[in-house]
């Protein structure tokens, strides 16, 4: 028999102080927490007195035992940059919905960044229109510019969204925003030092999330491993690639792809740089720049805004999962309608794997042909086990050849 009771739900905050959260989200922990050793079930929990689950929660955070803190979930709306976006996003167990940069305009940190965001958008529609012609509405054609002229506006840029994350797991953010802040205050570079300014605001602001109350702390010492060389001070991009069951992949992508592609959950990403001179890696440079002279003026222009930081700037990524989840991810991104970066980055990674084939298992081989038409990568629309339900202007023979 399968019977099932709802015992809780989210819902918006009305009058209720942060204090009150923190006590109302310990007390529903240290009930949930009592359900290891009832006899009857959540009905004799739900009717006990509140002081009996308040000291089982407080029994519980101090032996460590976190996870009954995680089934109350706490959402936020979050104004910050993207940078603590991404680093947010980092965690598998959150939630976002998040203002996109590809759809709407974005707000560049300087006059020069708002400058060349505007100067590229032309010179973009122009090379749209030119290639593609009718293809495309003017509508299309105006937000495609866009989206590709974001390049050039900062990783520090203002973005919005509504975030999510477990009880428990804003406690441990907090312990490990103040370790990446003290680490960086040791680094040099202007990345470094602007980012550890805005983890002490993020810091702030989550405290003010709890009620000024640290419940408990992770004992772990876990951190961020988005970001190994902000986090810890080392260097962590040497892993070997490896393309089986168990997947590593190797390559360079801009802050904006990484932003893309680090929301798959079951995937593990990070990127490493110095956070020191600005460009270390080089810069992305969209496809539909086709000529030598527009390549060298975007690559000046570019640069000349690198101590911002734009989004086009290049990082060392390490991808690593299983392969199953892996074809999960290009039931995404493989697909006309993606980020051409992503798509790109992850059409090469499908090529590497059928280079690979025999490390696969006999299953997982059966997975890689269904993403693969004549032994190539393929657009998901030709996935015989997918059904796309959006629509685009390529189809699945033009998805993989466009330059936009």
């Amino acid at each position: 028999m399968v019977k099932i009771t709802t015992i809780g739900v989210s819902h918006e905050v009305d009058g209720e102080s942060a204090q009150q959260m923190n006590e109302n989200l310990t007390l529903l922990s240290g009930k949930y927490a009592g359900t290891c050793y009832a006899a009857d079930g959540y009905a004799t929990i739900r009717t006990q007195e509140p002081e009996k689950a308040l000291k089982r929660a407080e029994n519980t955070a101090a032996n460590g035992h976190h996870s009954v803190f995680q089934h109350s979930m706490v959402t936020m709306e979050i104004r910050c940059s993207k940078m603590i976006a991404m680093l947010l996003n980092s965690i598998g167990v959150s939630n976002t919905s998040e203002k996109s940069a590809r759809y709407t305009k974005m707000k560049a940190t300087s006059e020069r960044e708002a400058a060349l965001y505007e100067k590229w958008h032309d010179k973009l529609l122009q090379e749209i229109d030119r290639i593609y012609g009718e293809q495309f509405t003017d509508r299309e054609k105006d937000k495609l510019g866009y989206e590709n002229a974001r390049y050039m506006i900062s990783v520090f840029c203002q973005t919005s969204m509504v975030y999510s994350l477990p009880f428990r797991n804003i406690f441990y953010v907090l312990d490990w925003a103040e370790a990446m802040t003290n680490n960086l205050e040791r680094l040099q570079g202007g990345f470094n030092l602007r980012l550890a300014q805005e983890l002490k605001e993020l810091v702030q602001q989550l405290t003010e999330v709890v009620g000024g109350r640290r419940n408990f702390h992770d004992g772990k010492n876990e951190y961020f491993r988005f970001m190994p060389m902000q986090a810890l001070g080392i260097r962590d991009d040497d892993n070997r690639e490896t393309y089986g069951d168990v997947y590593t992949s190797k390559m360079l992508a801009s802050f904006a792809e990484v932003a893309q592609q680090q929301r798959h959950r079951t995937l593990r990403v990070k990127i490493s740089f110095s956070g020191q001179e600005p460009g270390e890696f080089g810069y992305y440079v969209p496809e539909i720049i086709q000529t030598d002279a527009l390549r060298e003026e975007w690559l000046a222009d570019i640069a000349s805004v690198g101590e911002h930081y734009p989004q086009g700037m290049l990082v060392s990524v390490t991808e690593q999962g299983l392969f199953e989840d892996f074809v999960l991810k290009c039931k995404e991104r493989m697909c006309g309608r993606a980020q051409l970066e992503i798509m790109r980055l992850t059409q090469e990674q499908v090529e590497k794997f059928a280079e690979h084939r025999e490390q696969l298992s006999e299953y997982n081989r059966m997975r890689l042909d269904r993403i693969l038409e004549n032994g190539r990568a393929c657009a998901r629309c030709g996935y015989e086990d997918f059904t796309c339900v959006e629509g685009c202007k390529w189809g699945k023979n033009g998805a993989l050849g466009r330059h936009i």
